[in-house]
């Protein structure tokens, strides 16, 4: 009898407690009903959360959705100077694109041989291999240097070497190869191997964990001695060089670990995931190659693996790790598109900036009327912003700093601005644009191959990961703070339901403070540039006060709220590009550059503009100066005093 009553008191206890933190959770808007079910992710979604970078992030771009405007990370770094070494190989890789033709290899699909053979002579198939295995070690910031020269000569040749060197086996062997996988195969990679990285299959792009490609272990006398590989990977870059015929002669293969091929479909078998380096000329392996309207000369295709033998010491890392180590690998790889785009944009910038002081209509340069002057100058303002970027991924790549959240963003804005950029230069040069680049020639006209140019541009968009999925992944990630304690308030410890509000509550008083950062942080970036601290800091509250509404409001469902999270994750490209190009100008080496200022004036205004739009035409035509400020920014531009922008490229036009 006791029992009884001790258990009916036991339950409306339970009860109580219950409505009690209903109504507390109630009271703090974090009555989730969704949040209520124990497994937040399902399916595949668990797989890859076992993947994730579970550190906090510690980077610039988090910190802005909880009013923590991280200035430290800017004023702690200079902007990278490359080594004399660095240097001179930039100096040979000129030399060495001198026969590179990029309307030869958009013709002919193929990249010349003897192009090539001198890469290899060179290095360039070891730019971050370390020297005790044959290669240059160049750093991070040295290896974008080099993206952004090529991207200025021909994009085929960018993503061949990228593809090679950036998320190919060099990469993930450096960051997670035994000392035995190292000494076996970089001194082949460093001396002219080429080599990719196979992840994506037919039906898996973005979500990894579908990888269906299995690796079945072979086992004796209880112990893996290796695995059986079968699956058909899909758009893998280096693989074929023609059908039939690899160009790579090996692949980082990710690959879902079994014992039996029949577990893929078991939807009760664990999910394992493993990284393989496969040598292509083992038996069972057999490559497509693939073709396509843009960047016609990559050598991109269908490997296809029939029960390959991979020997156990060819597994990089643990039989959990190969998710993981594809993570790794593409966050820091990524950053090789946005690079390349500078090279790009630095590119456009050079031929509207000659064709804007050699075209004349109406008596001037088209440069000096303000609707092709706007173009001209968001070309110089994208340029120096994203150059700025990536010096700051960079330097921060260096220090091994937390760029999870910043390399998606730099291929974002890399990727879209050299669109916009590309479209700008197609309308710029008119009808001419639209000519093939041997019809301009044949008139006496220089070849600018912008068609060439438009196509092999609109693919940034989508590899390496869309914008559209970047952006839903940087949302994810960002509020991820929210969402988690939410979850702990309704599901944690004691503790747990005590930190949740607090934190909360911290994030509300954050909101609402005067200022983010330190009043000295302004004099850091000189006066010139304090007005756009502030606006960044008052901005950065905006944005908190909006992600705080936004999850008490649509609690878990926020991650549907796709439009919703997009405008959140554009509101942080915008200021972190500013941020950057604040520092940047800042920095001594920089100071003297002549215009700086007034260009940075711009984008910020650009940006501004972007974040909080005048609402009325009447306010806007208050507000307006913008035809006096690019009508003389544009003619500044087309003069060539910004020609510095347009360093480190092989320029078309020589002016």
């Amino acid at each position: 009898m006791s029992d009884q009553l001790q258990d009916k008191h036991g339950a409306e206890g339970g009860k109580v407690k219950q409505r009690d933190e209903q109504q507390f959770s109630h009271s703090l808007g974090l009555d989730m009903p969704h949040m209520k079910d124990q497994n937040l992710f399902q399916g595949s979604e668990v797989v890859a959360e076992t993947a994730r970078d579970t550190a906090a992030y510690s980077g610039f771009l988090a910190g802005l959705f909880e009013a923590d405007v991280r200035w430290d990370l800017f004023t702690s770094i200079r902007i990278p100077q490359p080594s004399p070494a660095a240097l001179n190989f930039l100096e040979q890789l000129k030399i060495a694109l001198i026969p590179l033709d990029p309307e030869q290899v958009d013709s002919e699909g193929e990249l010349p041989e003897l192009v090539l053979k001198r890469l290899a002579e060179i290095g360039a198939f070891g730019i971050k291999i370390p020297h005790r295995f044959g290669g240059l070690e160049l750093t991070q910031s040295e290896y974008q240097k080099v993206a952004t020269l090529c991207g200025s000569v021909d994009t085929s040749l960018t993503v061949l070497l990228s593809a090679a060197q950036s998320i190919g086996v060099p990469e993930p062997l450096r960051l997670f190869g035994t000392e035995a996988q190292k000494a076996k195969y970089l001194p082949r990679l460093a001396q002219g191997e080429i080599s990719g990285f196979a992840l994506t299959e037919r039906q898996v792009g973005c979500d990894i964990s579908k990888v269906e490609t299995c690796a079945v272990r072979v086992a004796e006398n209880g112990k893996t001695i290796a695995y059986r590989l079968t699956g058909e990977k899909f758009f893998i870059t280096n693989s074929a060089k023609q059908d039939g015929e690899f160009l790579a002669s090996m692949l980082v293969v990710i690959a879902r670990i079994v014992d039996r091929p029949e577990e893929l479909h078991d939807p009760q078998a664990q999910k394992r995931y493993g990284a393989f380096i496969v040598e292509t000329h083992w038996p069972g392996c057999s490559v497509t190659r693939l073709r396509f309207e843009g960047v016609r000369g990559i050598y991109n295709g269908i490997p296809t693996f029939h029960n390959v033998y991979v020997p156990v010491e060819n597994r990089l890392g643990t039989e959990e790790d190969g998710l993981r180590i594809a993570l790794a690998t593409l966050t820091v790889g990524r950053l090789t598109l946005p690079a390349a785009c500078l090279g790009g944009l630095k590119q456009c910038l050079s031929v509207m900036r000659w064709w804007g002081q050699e075209r004349v209509q109406w008596n001037k340069p088209i440069g000096e009327h303000t609707l092709i002057g706007e173009k001209i100058c968001r070309a110089a303002a994208y340029t120096l912003a994203l150059d700025a970027v990536m010096a700051f991924c960079g330097a921060w790549a260096k220090t091994k700093g937390d760029l999870r959240l910043e390399s998606a963003a730099a291929k974002i804005i890399g990727s879209e601005w050299y669109w916009d950029v590309v479209n700008d230069l197609f309308q710029v040069r008119g009808g001419r644009g639209f000519m093939t680049v041997e019809s301009q020639r044949k008139s006496g006209e220089f070849g600018i191959p912008v068609m060439r140019m438009l196509r092999d541009a609109r693919i940034n968009l989508v590899w390496e990961g869309t914008s559209e999925i970047l952006r839903i992944w940087m949302a994810r990630e960002a509020l991820s703070p929210y969402i988690d304690q939410g979850i702990a308030f309704l599901q944690g410890s004691p503790s747990d339901k005590i930190a949740a509000p607090l934190y909360y509550g911290r994030m509300a008083l954050r909101s609402c403070l005067p200022i983010s950062s330190p009043v000295s942080t302004s004099a850091m970036f000189g006066k010139d540039y304090a007005r756009w601290v502030r606006f960044i800091e008052a901005s950065s509250r905006r944005l908190t006060r909006s992600t705080l509404v936004a999850t008490v409001r649509h609690r878990q469902g926020l991650h549907n709220k796709q439009l919703l999270l997009k405008d959140g994750v554009d509101n942080s490209l915008a200021l972190f590009s500013m941020a950057a190009i604040i520092w940047y100008a800042s920095q001594p080496e920089m100071r003297t550059k002549p215009g700086l200022s007034e260009l940075v004036t711009y984008f910020c205004e650009e940006m501004a503009d972007l974040l909080s739009p005048p609402s009325s035409l009447a306010r806007r035509i208050r507000k307006h100066k913008k035809d006096s400020m690019v009508y003389q920014l544009s003619k500044a531009i087309t003069r060539g005093e910004y020609a510095w922008l347009e360093e480190g490229i092989v320029p078309l036009v020589e002016k």
